[in-house]
C-alpha cells in the first residue's frame, strides 16, 4: 500500500492519498482520498500528478471542515462518490453546525462562505460496513464521540493492520468533546471498544499529529488506560 499523509490548512489536519501499490507504472493508477478538509486541493491534485494517480473515491472519517471541506469539490471533478456517515451530514454544508455559534467568521475566513456544497454523489459509511474502493479494502468502525458521527478505518498494508483513525485517536491524546454533538460518555464507550477491537501492533494514522501504534497508546495514552475506562 502506497500512503502519502498531506498536511493541510489552519487545523494542520492529516489528509491521507491512499493507492493499492507503490505507483511505478507509467499508468494511472486508482486512488482514495481520506479527509480533504481546508484547503487540501492544491496539495492533493500535486499528489496526484506527481504519483499518477486518479481518485476512485473520497471518504471523510467525520463531518468537521477541516476534514470535509474540499470533498465535494474533488469528487465532482472526478466524477467519484463521498462517503461520510448519515449522523455527521447536516455539518457536510452547513460548517457552523460543528463548531457552533459565533463560529460563522473564522469559517468565512477559511473558506471564504459559511457554505459548502453537497457533492453530487454521497454515499452512507455505517458500522461494520466493508467497502473495497480502488482496490483498497477498508472496515468501518462507528467511533463517536468527538462527533455523533465519526468513524474510524481500518485496512492492511502488506498484511499489517493500519487504522485511519480520524480525530478519535491521536498520539498521547483523542479529539475533543467540547464542539456540538461532542460526548466524552460517548468517546470512552468508543475507546472501550477500541481496546478490545484494534490490535496491539496496528499502525495508527490520526487525523492530526504524528502517526503512533496502538500498542504505544495503550501502554502511554491516559484516555486508553484501563483506570480512565473503568
Amino acid at each position: 500500500m502506497f500512503i502519502v499523509p498531506i498536511v493541510t490548512g489552519p487545523w494542520q489536519t492529516n489528509c491521507y492519498v491512499v493507492a493499492p501499490g507503490d505507483p511505478q507504472s507509467s499508468e494511472i493508477q486508482p486512488c482514495l482520498i481520506i479527509d480533504p478538509g481546508a484547503e487540501a486541493e492544491r496539495k492533493v491534485r500535486r499528489v496526484l500528478e506527481e504519483h499518477r494517480l486518479r481518485p476512485e473515491g473520497v471518504i471523510c472519517t467525520h463531518g468537521h471542515l477541516d476534514h470535509v471541506a474540499d470533498a465535494a469539490r474533488l469528487a465532482d471533478d472526478f466524477a467519484v462518490p463521498v462517503w461520510l456517515h448519515p449522523l455527521d451530514r447536516p455539518m457536510l454544508t452547513e460548517p457552523v453546525l460543528g463548531f457552533g455559534p459565533g463560529s460563522e467568521p473564522l469559517i468565512e475566513q477559511v473558506i471564504g462562505s459559511i457554505v459548502l456544497p453537497a457533492p453530487a454523489d454521497l454515499r452512507k459509511l455505517a458500522d461494520d460496513d466493508r467497502l473495497s474502493v480502488a482496490g483498497i479494502d477498508l472496515e468501518v468502525i462507528h467511533a463517536p464521540g468527538h462527533t455523533p458521527g465519526c468513524v474510524v478505518l481500518r485496512a492492511y498494508a502488506d498484511a499489517e493492520p493500519i487504522l485511519f483513525s480520524g480525530d478519535v485517536l491521536f498520539a498521547g491524546s483523542i479529539g475533543r468533546v467540547d464542539l456540538p454533538g461532542g460526548s466524552m460518555a460517548q468517546t470512552n464507550q468508543t475507546l472501550r471498544r477500541l481496546r478490545k477491537l484494534i490490535a496491539a501492533e496496528t499502525g495508527i494514522l490520526p487525523g492530526h499529529g504524528p502517526t503512533t501504534t496502538m500498542a504505544r497508546e495503550l501502554a502511554t495514552n491516559p484516555y486508553l488506560s484501563k483506570e480512565a475506562l473503568a
